[in-house]
């Protein structure tokens, strides 16, 4: 299993983000993940938070930034490779929607409207109801699971 820290400097490797977009992508990470291969992709909790699903300890660590775009580091990533196709695919899906599409996207997702509670950003999103949403929701077909990692084009995610 791997860390979110880890699949954040991917992500933060693999495209242009901020630390709004990374906290959303992380999310779908995850729900890709566990359609994938039923079991989580970083153990770390994800909260329901007023602009969508956060990683806590990511948010942090990225926080100074604001909302500028966030500079990858220079140094290895790490991650196996189910775990890269399984973000790959997140990135692929949602890769290219902007932060604010993101925040509209979750805020309509049963995930985060079940969790969230104004005023109280704490309320961790269960695993389950981030696998019991997503397994009927994401779509992938046989070629695109088995494809390389990053050698997929966009498609689409939802049925």
């Amino acid at each position: 299993m791997a860390l979110a820290g880890e699949v954040a400097k991917y992500i933060i490797k693999s495209l242009p983000v901020d630390n709004l977009k990374l906290q959303k992508l992380l999310y779908y990470s995850q729900a890709a993940h566990l359609v994938l291969n039923k079991v989580p992709l970083f153990p770390e909790p994800i909260e329901a938070w007023d602009y969508g699903p956060v990683v806590p300890p990511v948010y942090q660590e990225y926080k100074s930034y604001g909302f500028d775009i966030l500079p990858p580091l220079d140094e290895p990533v790490n991650l196996e490779l189910g775990e890269i196709r399984s973000v790959d695919m997140a990135i692929d899906c949602f890769g290219e929607m902007s932060g604010p599409a993101l925040i509209n996207q979750t805020h309509g997702e049963p995930p985060w409207k079940n969790h969230y509670r104004p005023g109280r950003p704490s309320n961790t999103i269960s695993l389950d109801s981030i696998y019991g949403f997503f397994k009927n929701n994401l779509e992938f077909t046989e070629d695109e699971i088995n494809q390389p990692a990053r050698k997929r084009t966009g498609y689409g995610c939802f049925r």
